[in-house]
């Protein structure tokens, strides 16, 4: 009677054959779990703006998307301070039109809450915009265009010249992404 199965030698072989796999494998499933979670990050902010502005030309009324470090908590408000997004962001109607409104005048008004994420990635704003407010029309002003630029928060950053990307939002309210090393204006 002769015994199937593998010899101790051949196991050997075939756990140094998967080891040496897994180490050629490991680089490039980091590099999908960064792109996947930049992707995301992006996808939501821009998710929020078009929810805005969509919200503010249905309703006929404006509606405010601002920084908050509180938006987990009860009674979440608009940030004073800092220039990433990241710290979790509100949209609430606004109906005043009022740009000086830190929070919602009650909790009806309240449209979404993000509460902060993972801070190795980071949405940063140019010229410290920390407010958004939508009019009727769906444009946030003038005062409304800007860049944010998503980047992934490590020593070298090289990750982020790999998947790094800005968005632009246009005096109409509208959104477009583009490589992390161009300017809006010029792009």
């Amino acid at each position: 009677m002769t015994q199937a199965g593998f010899t101790l030698i051949e196991l050997m072989v075939t756990l140094a054959v998967a080891a040496v796999l897994a180490m050629l494998a490991a680089p490039s499933i980091r590099d999908f779990i960064v792109r996947s979670q930049m992707t995301n990050l992006g996808n939501e902010f821009n998710s929020t703006i078009l929810k805005a502005r969509n919200e503010a030309v249905n309703r006929n009324s404006c509606v405010t998307v601002c920084m908050s470090s509180s938006a987990a908590s009860a009674s979440p408000a608009c940030t004073t301070s800092g220039t990433d997004w990241q710290v979790g962001w509100i949209a609430f109607l606004n109906p005043s039109c009022d740009t000086g409104l830190n929070k919602p005048d009650d909790d009806i008004n309240m449209l979404l809450a993000r509460p902060a994420g993972d801070p190795t990635y980071l949405l940063q704003t140019q010229h410290s915009r920390k407010k958004l407010t939508f009019n009727p029309r769906g444009a946030p002003g003038l005062g409304g265009a800007g860049r944010f630029d998503l980047i992934y928060d490590t020593v070298g950053n090289a990750m982020t010249t790999k998947y790094g990307f800005n968005i632009c939002l246009d005096s109409l309210g509208r959104t477009r992404i583009i490589p992390n090393d161009k300017n809006c204006t010029g792009y």
